[in-house]
């Protein structure tokens, strides 16, 4: 089949398509935008965890209260974040980050959260996700390990 289109093709319309395949790709590489995306996805991570700690006053029966500290390490604002942590239990934290009130570079942010029904171990890791989307629209999801840190009020 591709033989046959091959050969009824003509030369003029092969190096129409040739032209546009560059064109496109050129464009590709050199779109900042496009780059940013790529490079912050798969290669960087904005966002540093700069602390979890729980269980955090008052204490609650019902569930221990956690606290994640982020941090934009990045050169972008950051308009929309959350995180997910993995402790007995799936548990989201939303962050107060909007495209009107942004998380901006070597700023941090804090969320607190009740894990009803969790449980954890200080000496354990629990994978925390985070997901945010920086001002630019690029998007990105990652995973790390963390521990939870019992506060030093609490020691």
């Amino acid at each position: 089949m591709v033989n046959y289109w091959y050969s009824h093709m003509s030369k003029s319309s092969l190096r129409l398509i040739v032209a546009g395949i560059l064109l496109i790709t050129s464009i590709l590489l050199v779109m900042p935008e496009f780059s940013c995306r790529a490079s912050i996805s798969q290669n960087q991570q904005p966002v540093e965890i700069s602390s979890v700690l729980g269980p955090l006053p008052p204490i609650n029966p019902a569930g221990a209260i956690v606290e994640i500290t982020l941090k934009n390490v990045s050169a972008e604002p950051i308009i929309s974040l959350t995180a997910n942590l993995e402790a007995n239990g799936s548990f989201e934290f939303v962050f107060d980050v909007t495209p009107s009130n942004p998380l901006l570079p070597n700023k941090s942010t804090s969320s607190r959260l009740t894990l009803i029904g969790g449980g954890f171990n200080t000496d354990l890791s629990y994978p925390l996700t985070i997901n945010a989307i920086l001002q630019n629209g690029a998007r990105f999801v990652y995973t790390n390990q963390v521990k939870i840190i019992e506060p030093p009020l609490n020691k």
